[in-house]
């Protein structure tokens, strides 16, 4: 498989997936997951053997530890809502580097060319045809040349 077919393939997968949450679909899920299913924990209630702490605080965290089930709905829904979230950063960033290698062309394109301040000829700024001292190689050459002959 080709790299642009694997590209196209993968495109298609993530809009078929982000197609089926539309806003009545993130609504009903919210709704169904909006909050944790607990057990119904009444503790033991009454009077304490001699000697035992009692402690209102405690027995109140051990109550709410011990009433906790699993909630698979909820458990989704908030993976659902991590997805979401990191797809949105990554979506960023794919328009970010799509935007930079669509127009990375002509500002690469500009960057490298400058002309010479001598004759105006344009130079492309490559390791064959460099600029230096704003000049093209053949007005720094005979540059060099005139300084050498008049000393």
């Amino acid at each position: 498989m080709k790299n642009s077919d694997r590209m196209i393939r993968d495109r298609k997968m993530v809009e078929k997936a982000i197609a089926r949450l539309t806003d009545g679909v993130m609504l009903d899920l919210v709704r169904r997951a909006g909050t944790r299913a607990v057990a119904d924990a009444t503790g033991q209630r009454g009077p304490r053997s001699k000697g035992s702490y009692s402690d209102p605080t405690a027995a109140a965290v051990i109550r709410r530890e011990s009433a906790a089930v699993a909630d698979p709905i909820f458990d989704a829904v908030r993976d659902i809502s991590r997805l979401l979230d990191e797809m949105a950063r990554m979506s960023m960033k794919l328009d970010d580097l799509v935007r930079f290698v669509q127009t990375g062309k002509e500002r690469a394109r500009e960057a490298t060319t400058e002309r010479c301040k001598s004759c105006d000829r344009i130079v492309e700024c490559t390791p064959a045809d460099r600029l230096r001292s704003g000049q093209c190689m053949a007005c720094y050459q005979a540059q060099r040349r005139a300084k050498t002959q008049e000393k």
